[in-house]
């Protein structure tokens, strides 16, 4: 018996919300070590942020293979089949953005120790301060609307709390750089991840 069109629609949701949740995993390949090896992350806080995303990655999978394959889920509405869509589109065009703003290995790795030397301000750095955690937060959120479960939804303001205490750091590094005065001013002009609102951070 072929799929209904709901039915495909979630087996193609579920496909590219699994490979979403790999990928943003793997995107720590685009950042370079900091030059001065005392300026890589602290061990507790990068293991706890490790921690949270392998488990967070795999329970998201678990549960989108449970629903797309579980006779007795019933699949998301074409509603949710929508928004989780468009998620998912924004996010990897967000991402490809900033990829493509920012060239290979010019950004250190995230909770990195290191004192910035310039400041970026072009392409999706125009309108967020953040635009690669913006693009995980979406994805995470089209992810948890997937799966669709409690503990999905709980993980997603897990993760938001995590990029928030994460971008914390990094702004801090900037408050002490020799760029201060640039970031003072670009701070004011620009969302934490979000273009406004209570989810756009101050």
């Amino acid at each position: 018996m072929s799929p209904t069109p709901i039915q495909a629609l979630t087996y193609f949701a579920s496909a590219i919300g699994i490979y979403s949740s790999i990928s943003i995993f793997l995107t720590i390949n685009h950042f370079r070590k900091p030059d001065n090896p005392s300026d890589n992350p602290s061990f507790l806080p990068l293991f706890a942020f490790s921690v949270l995303t392998i488990l967070g990655n795999a329970t998201y999978v678990y549960g989108i293979v449970q629903r797309a394959l579980s006779a007795s889920s019933s699949p998301p509405d074409s509603y949710q089949l929508a928004l989780i869509l468009v998620l998912q589109i924004a996010s990897h065009s967000l991402w490809s953005w900033a990829q493509r703003t920012v060239s290979p290995k010019q950004f250190t790795r995230a909770m990195s120790k290191d004192t910035p030397k310039f400041l970026v301000t072009t392409g999706p750095y125009a309108y967020v301060r953040n635009p690669f955690y913006t693009a995980y937060l979406m994805t995470y959120a089209a992810t948890a609307i997937l799966a669709g479960r409690t503990v999905d939804f709980v993980l997603l303001g897990g993760f938001y709390v995590c990029y928030y205490l994460v971008s914390l750091s990094e702004q801090r590094k900037f408050e002490r750089s020799g760029v201060r005065g640039e970031y003072a001013a670009f701070r004011k002009t620009r969302a934490r991840f979000f273009c406004g609102g209570v989810l756009g951070g101050g």
